[in-house]
Protein backbone atom coordinates (compact mmCIF):
# COMPACT_ATOMS: atom_id res chain seq x y z
CA UNK A 1 0.00 0.00 0.00
CA UNK A 2 2.86 2.34 0.89
CA UNK A 3 4.56 1.57 -2.44
CA UNK A 4 1.31 2.35 -4.32
CA UNK A 5 1.07 5.68 -2.52
CA UNK A 6 4.71 6.48 -3.24
CA UNK A 7 4.26 5.63 -6.91
CA UNK A 8 1.14 7.82 -7.14
CA UNK A 9 2.99 10.69 -5.50
CA UNK A 10 5.86 10.18 -7.96
CA UNK A 11 3.50 10.34 -10.94
CA UNK A 12 1.91 13.52 -9.58
CA UNK A 13 5.31 15.12 -9.11
CA UNK A 14 6.34 14.15 -12.64
CA UNK A 15 3.12 15.69 -13.99
CA UNK A 16 3.61 18.94 -12.12
CA UNK A 17 7.23 19.38 -13.13
CA UNK A 18 6.62 18.37 -16.75
CA UNK A 19 3.58 20.62 -17.12
CA UNK A 20 4.06 23.38 -19.66
CA UNK A 21 4.14 27.03 -18.72
CA UNK A 22 2.62 30.04 -20.44
CA UNK A 23 4.52 33.21 -19.55
CA UNK A 24 2.84 36.62 -19.53
CA UNK A 25 4.35 38.85 -22.21
CA UNK A 26 4.56 42.46 -21.03
CA UNK A 27 4.17 44.19 -24.38
CA UNK A 28 3.07 47.77 -24.97
CA UNK A 29 4.10 50.50 -22.57
CA UNK A 30 3.25 52.18 -19.30
CA UNK A 31 4.91 55.44 -20.27
CA UNK A 32 3.89 58.61 -18.46
CA UNK A 33 3.67 61.47 -20.97
CA UNK A 34 2.87 64.46 -18.74
CA UNK A 35 6.44 65.17 -17.70
CA UNK A 36 6.11 63.75 -14.18
CA UNK A 37 8.79 61.14 -13.52
CA UNK A 38 9.50 58.58 -10.82
CA UNK A 39 12.83 57.17 -9.79
CA UNK A 40 11.52 53.63 -9.57
CA UNK A 41 8.65 51.16 -9.72
CA UNK A 42 8.29 48.53 -7.02
CA UNK A 43 5.87 45.66 -6.42
CA UNK A 44 4.61 44.22 -3.15
CA UNK A 45 3.08 40.81 -3.88
CA UNK A 46 0.43 40.20 -1.20
CA UNK A 47 -1.47 37.49 -3.07
CA UNK A 48 -2.55 34.71 -0.72
CA UNK A 49 -2.51 32.33 -3.69
CA UNK A 50 0.54 32.93 -5.86
CA UNK A 51 -0.74 30.58 -8.59
CA UNK A 52 -2.28 32.54 -11.49
CA UNK A 53 -4.01 29.51 -12.97
CA UNK A 54 -3.65 26.30 -14.99
CA UNK A 55 -5.58 26.60 -18.26
CA UNK A 56 -6.09 24.69 -21.54
CA UNK A 57 -4.18 26.13 -24.52
CA UNK A 58 -4.29 25.45 -28.26
CA UNK A 59 -6.35 22.99 -30.25
CA UNK A 60 -5.02 20.13 -28.15
CA UNK A 61 -6.14 21.92 -24.95
CA UNK A 62 -2.77 21.31 -23.36
CA UNK A 63 -2.88 22.30 -19.70
CA UNK A 64 -0.32 25.01 -18.96
CA UNK A 65 0.44 27.06 -15.89
CA UNK A 66 0.23 30.82 -16.43
CA UNK A 67 3.29 32.45 -14.87
CA UNK A 68 5.25 35.69 -14.64
CA UNK A 69 8.41 35.50 -16.81
CA UNK A 70 10.59 35.93 -13.71
CA UNK A 71 9.04 37.62 -10.66
CA UNK A 72 6.34 40.32 -10.41
CA UNK A 73 8.87 42.75 -8.90
CA UNK A 74 11.41 42.28 -11.69
CA UNK A 75 8.94 42.05 -14.58
CA UNK A 76 7.12 45.28 -13.71
CA UNK A 77 10.41 47.07 -13.03
CA UNK A 78 11.75 46.15 -16.47
CA UNK A 79 8.44 47.03 -18.13
CA UNK A 80 8.29 50.42 -16.43
CA UNK A 81 11.93 51.33 -17.11
CA UNK A 82 11.47 50.45 -20.79
CA UNK A 83 9.37 53.57 -21.39
CA UNK A 84 10.14 55.95 -18.52
CA UNK A 85 13.13 57.94 -17.32
CA UNK A 86 14.09 57.45 -13.68
CA UNK A 87 14.73 61.07 -12.77
CA UNK A 88 11.97 61.78 -10.27
CA UNK A 89 12.12 62.08 -6.50
CA UNK A 90 9.33 59.63 -5.66
CA UNK A 91 8.59 56.00 -6.48
CA UNK A 92 5.50 54.04 -7.40
CA UNK A 93 4.48 51.00 -5.40
CA UNK A 94 2.08 48.44 -6.89
CA UNK A 95 0.42 46.14 -4.36
CA UNK A 96 -0.79 42.98 -6.06
CA UNK A 97 -3.59 41.33 -4.07
CA UNK A 98 -5.24 38.99 -6.59
CA UNK A 99 -4.52 37.75 -10.10
CA UNK A 100 -6.42 34.58 -10.88
CA UNK A 101 -7.44 33.16 -14.27
CA UNK A 102 -10.09 30.48 -14.77
CA UNK A 103 -12.20 29.00 -17.55
CA UNK A 104 -15.86 28.03 -17.40
CA UNK A 105 -18.67 26.72 -19.57
CA UNK A 106 -18.40 26.26 -23.33
CA UNK A 107 -21.12 26.21 -26.00
CA UNK A 108 -18.89 24.16 -28.29
CA UNK A 109 -17.66 27.22 -30.14
CA UNK A 110 -16.63 29.64 -27.42
CA UNK A 111 -15.52 29.16 -23.84
CA UNK A 112 -16.09 31.51 -20.94
CA UNK A 113 -13.18 32.79 -18.90
CA UNK A 114 -12.55 35.13 -15.97
CA UNK A 115 -9.71 37.20 -14.59
CA UNK A 116 -10.10 37.95 -10.89
CA UNK A 117 -8.08 41.12 -10.38
CA UNK A 118 -7.23 43.18 -7.30
CA UNK A 119 -4.45 45.73 -7.02
CA UNK A 120 -3.57 49.05 -5.40
CA UNK A 121 -1.00 51.67 -6.30
CA UNK A 122 0.70 54.18 -4.01
CA UNK A 123 3.16 57.02 -4.41
CA UNK A 124 6.20 56.50 -2.19
CA UNK A 125 7.74 59.67 -0.77
CA UNK A 126 10.82 58.91 1.33
CA UNK A 127 9.55 56.30 3.79
CA UNK A 128 5.87 57.28 3.53
CA UNK A 129 3.14 56.17 1.12
CA UNK A 130 0.16 58.02 -0.34
CA UNK A 131 -2.76 56.25 -1.99
CA UNK A 132 -3.39 56.79 -5.71
CA UNK A 133 -5.78 54.14 -7.05
CA UNK A 134 -7.16 50.64 -6.59
CA UNK A 135 -9.27 48.16 -8.52
CA UNK A 136 -11.13 45.05 -7.39
CA UNK A 137 -13.11 43.36 -10.14
CA UNK A 138 -13.68 40.30 -12.29
CA UNK A 139 -13.15 40.63 -16.05
CA UNK A 140 -15.29 38.25 -18.13
CA UNK A 141 -14.27 36.79 -21.49
CA UNK A 142 -15.80 34.52 -24.11
CA UNK A 143 -13.70 33.27 -27.01
CA UNK A 144 -12.73 30.15 -28.94
CA UNK A 145 -9.22 30.51 -27.52
CA UNK A 146 -10.18 32.13 -24.24
CA UNK A 147 -7.01 31.14 -22.37
CA UNK A 148 -4.80 32.83 -24.96
CA UNK A 149 -7.05 35.92 -24.99
CA UNK A 150 -6.93 36.30 -21.22
CA UNK A 151 -3.15 35.95 -20.98
CA UNK A 152 -2.66 38.50 -23.78
CA UNK A 153 -4.93 40.95 -21.96
CA UNK A 154 -3.15 40.83 -18.60
CA UNK A 155 -0.62 43.53 -19.65
CA UNK A 156 -3.48 45.64 -21.06
CA UNK A 157 -5.32 45.48 -17.73
CA UNK A 158 -2.24 46.51 -15.77
CA UNK A 159 -1.42 49.21 -18.33
CA UNK A 160 -4.83 50.87 -18.01
CA UNK A 161 -4.71 50.47 -14.22
CA UNK A 162 -1.30 52.15 -13.90
CA UNK A 163 -2.10 54.90 -16.43
CA UNK A 164 -5.31 55.66 -14.53
CA UNK A 165 -3.17 56.25 -11.42
CA UNK A 166 -1.07 58.72 -13.42
CA UNK A 167 -4.12 60.99 -13.78
CA UNK A 168 -4.86 61.16 -10.04
CA UNK A 169 -3.46 63.20 -7.20
CA UNK A 170 -2.37 61.17 -4.18
CA UNK A 171 -4.49 61.17 -1.03
CA UNK A 172 -2.62 63.34 1.44
CA UNK A 173 -2.87 60.98 4.42
CA UNK A 174 0.65 59.54 4.61
CA UNK A 175 1.14 55.94 5.73
CA UNK A 176 3.99 53.66 6.67
CA UNK A 177 4.67 50.40 4.87
CA UNK A 178 3.12 48.38 7.72
CA UNK A 179 -0.21 50.20 7.22
CA UNK A 180 -0.59 49.20 3.58
CA UNK A 181 -1.66 45.58 4.01
CA UNK A 182 -5.05 46.70 5.39
CA UNK A 183 -5.41 50.13 3.84
CA UNK A 184 -9.13 49.70 3.11
CA UNK A 185 -10.02 49.39 6.79
CA UNK A 186 -7.73 52.28 7.67
CA UNK A 187 -9.46 54.57 5.16
CA UNK A 188 -12.92 53.33 6.09
CA UNK A 189 -12.39 54.30 9.72
CA UNK A 190 -11.74 57.91 8.66
CA UNK A 191 -14.93 58.47 6.65
CA UNK A 192 -17.91 60.20 8.31
CA UNK A 193 -20.38 58.19 6.19
CA UNK A 194 -19.31 55.05 8.07
CA UNK A 195 -18.96 56.66 11.49
CA UNK A 196 -22.23 58.63 11.56
CA UNK A 197 -25.60 56.95 12.06
CA UNK A 198 -27.40 59.26 9.62
CA UNK A 199 -26.42 60.81 6.30
CA UNK A 200 -26.66 64.56 5.76
CA UNK A 201 -29.29 65.77 3.31
CA UNK A 202 -27.89 67.54 0.27
CA UNK A 203 -26.20 67.29 -3.11
CA UNK A 204 -22.88 65.46 -3.51
CA UNK A 205 -20.89 66.00 -6.70
CA UNK A 206 -18.21 63.37 -6.08
CA UNK A 207 -17.56 60.29 -3.99
CA UNK A 208 -15.12 61.98 -1.59
CA UNK A 209 -17.69 64.59 -0.56
CA UNK A 210 -20.28 61.83 -0.08
CA UNK A 211 -18.10 59.60 2.11
CA UNK A 212 -16.75 62.63 4.00
CA UNK A 213 -20.35 63.84 4.33
CA UNK A 214 -19.72 67.33 2.99
CA UNK A 215 -22.69 68.25 0.75
CA UNK A 216 -22.66 71.34 -1.45
CA UNK A 217 -23.26 74.53 0.45
CA UNK A 218 -26.66 76.15 0.16
CA UNK A 219 -30.29 75.13 0.26
CA UNK A 220 -30.82 73.16 -2.94
CA UNK A 221 -34.28 72.06 -4.04
CA UNK A 222 -34.64 68.96 -6.20
CA UNK A 223 -36.63 69.33 -9.40
CA UNK A 224 -38.44 66.32 -10.88
CA UNK A 225 -40.06 65.52 -14.21
CA UNK A 226 -43.55 64.10 -14.78
CA UNK A 227 -42.27 60.61 -13.92
CA UNK A 228 -40.97 61.76 -10.56
CA UNK A 229 -37.34 61.44 -11.67
CA UNK A 230 -34.83 63.98 -10.37
CA UNK A 231 -33.52 66.08 -13.26
CA UNK A 232 -31.70 68.91 -11.49
CA UNK A 233 -31.17 70.75 -8.22
CA UNK A 234 -31.83 74.48 -7.89
CA UNK A 235 -30.52 76.95 -5.33
CA UNK A 236 -31.92 80.47 -4.91
CA UNK A 237 -29.55 82.82 -3.14
CA UNK A 238 -29.35 86.62 -3.19
CA UNK A 239 -31.75 86.69 -6.11
CA UNK A 240 -29.52 84.40 -8.16
CA UNK A 241 -30.56 80.97 -9.38
CA UNK A 242 -27.95 78.22 -9.55
CA UNK A 243 -28.76 74.95 -11.31
CA UNK A 244 -26.99 71.62 -11.09
CA UNK A 245 -27.88 68.97 -13.65
CA UNK A 246 -28.47 65.45 -12.38
CA UNK A 247 -25.66 64.33 -14.69
CA UNK A 248 -23.21 66.31 -12.54
CA UNK A 249 -24.31 64.68 -9.29
CA UNK A 250 -22.60 61.69 -7.73
CA UNK A 251 -25.51 61.25 -5.32
CA UNK A 252 -28.07 63.13 -3.27
CA UNK A 253 -29.55 62.54 0.18
CA UNK A 254 -33.18 63.41 0.89
CA UNK A 255 -34.82 62.83 4.27
CA UNK A 256 -31.85 60.71 5.30
CA UNK A 257 -32.07 58.41 2.24
CA UNK A 258 -29.27 58.41 -0.32
CA UNK A 259 -29.61 57.91 -4.07
CA UNK A 260 -26.78 57.18 -6.53
CA UNK A 261 -26.72 58.59 -10.06
CA UNK A 262 -26.49 55.87 -12.74
CA UNK A 263 -27.20 55.63 -16.46
CA UNK A 264 -30.68 54.39 -15.47
CA UNK A 265 -31.37 57.32 -13.19
CA UNK A 266 -31.02 57.58 -9.43
CA UNK A 267 -31.07 54.33 -7.47
CA UNK A 268 -31.39 54.11 -3.69
CA UNK A 269 -28.19 53.47 -1.76
CA UNK A 270 -28.31 50.95 1.07
CA UNK A 271 -25.78 50.25 3.79
CA UNK A 272 -24.68 47.14 5.67
CA UNK A 273 -21.59 46.02 7.57
CA UNK A 274 -19.63 45.76 4.30
CA UNK A 275 -20.39 49.23 3.03
CA UNK A 276 -22.73 51.19 0.76
CA UNK A 277 -24.37 49.43 -2.18
CA UNK A 278 -27.15 49.65 -4.74
CA UNK A 279 -29.38 46.75 -5.80
CA UNK A 280 -28.99 46.48 -9.58
CA UNK A 281 -27.83 44.34 -12.47
CA UNK A 282 -25.03 45.38 -14.80
CA UNK A 283 -27.46 46.33 -17.55
CA UNK A 284 -28.74 49.19 -15.36
CA UNK A 285 -25.35 50.78 -14.77
CA UNK A 286 -23.23 49.98 -17.85
CA UNK A 287 -23.91 50.32 -21.58
CA UNK A 288 -23.74 46.95 -23.29
CA UNK A 289 -20.55 47.75 -25.18
CA UNK A 290 -18.72 48.32 -21.89
CA UNK A 291 -20.28 45.58 -19.84
CA UNK A 292 -19.05 42.34 -21.23
CA UNK A 293 -15.33 42.10 -20.73
CA UNK A 294 -13.89 45.18 -19.13
CA UNK A 295 -17.05 46.76 -17.80
CA UNK A 296 -16.15 49.73 -15.73
CA UNK A 297 -12.51 49.56 -16.81
CA UNK A 298 -13.19 51.03 -20.24
CA UNK A 299 -11.23 48.52 -22.33
CA UNK A 300 -12.43 46.78 -25.48
CA UNK A 301 -13.45 43.23 -24.64
CA UNK A 302 -13.73 39.83 -26.22
CA UNK A 303 -17.43 39.24 -25.60
CA UNK A 304 -18.88 41.80 -27.97
CA UNK A 305 -20.25 39.29 -30.49
CA UNK A 306 -22.77 40.17 -33.17
CA UNK A 307 -25.89 40.40 -31.00
CA UNK A 308 -27.86 43.59 -31.52
CA UNK A 309 -26.78 45.97 -28.76
CA UNK A 310 -30.25 47.29 -27.96
CA UNK A 311 -31.61 43.76 -27.56
CA UNK A 312 -28.64 42.74 -25.47
CA UNK A 313 -29.01 45.82 -23.23
CA UNK A 314 -32.67 44.95 -22.67
CA UNK A 315 -31.74 41.38 -21.80
CA UNK A 316 -29.07 42.57 -19.36
CA UNK A 317 -31.56 44.84 -17.62
CA UNK A 318 -33.87 41.88 -17.07
CA UNK A 319 -31.21 39.84 -15.30
CA UNK A 320 -31.33 39.20 -11.58
CA UNK A 321 -30.34 42.15 -9.42
CA UNK A 322 -27.48 41.93 -6.96
CA UNK A 323 -25.74 44.05 -4.35
CA UNK A 324 -23.16 46.20 -6.13
CA UNK A 325 -20.95 48.09 -3.68
CA UNK A 326 -19.57 51.60 -4.16
CA UNK A 327 -15.82 51.59 -3.61
CA UNK A 328 -15.15 54.28 -1.01
CA UNK A 329 -11.55 54.70 -2.22
CA UNK A 330 -12.40 55.36 -5.88
CA UNK A 331 -16.17 55.94 -6.15
CA UNK A 332 -16.37 53.14 -8.72
CA UNK A 333 -18.58 50.06 -8.60
CA UNK A 334 -16.94 47.08 -6.92
CA UNK A 335 -17.64 43.72 -8.57
CA UNK A 336 -15.02 41.74 -6.68
CA UNK A 337 -17.66 39.64 -4.88
CA UNK A 338 -20.08 39.30 -7.83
Amino acid sequence: MIKVFQFSFFLMAVFLFSQGKEAIKFKGNITRFDGVTYKGFKVLDLRQDKSIGVLPFGESKEMKEVVFPTTPENDFKVWYERGNSLSGQNELLLILKRLKLSTGESDGKKTQGKIDFSAQIFQKEADQYKFLYKKDTVFSFQDKEVSEVMVKNIPAIFSVFIKKAYTLDPIQNALTLSDLSDYEEYAKSKYAAFKNEELKDGIYQNFTSFFNQVPMQGNYVLERNDKGEVTKAIKLEDGKKEKISSNKMFAYVENGKAYKKTMSGFIEINKNEKGFYIKVNRGQIFPVQYNSTYGMFGLIGAVAGSIDQAAKQKKMKSEEKEEVYIDYLTGEFDFSDN
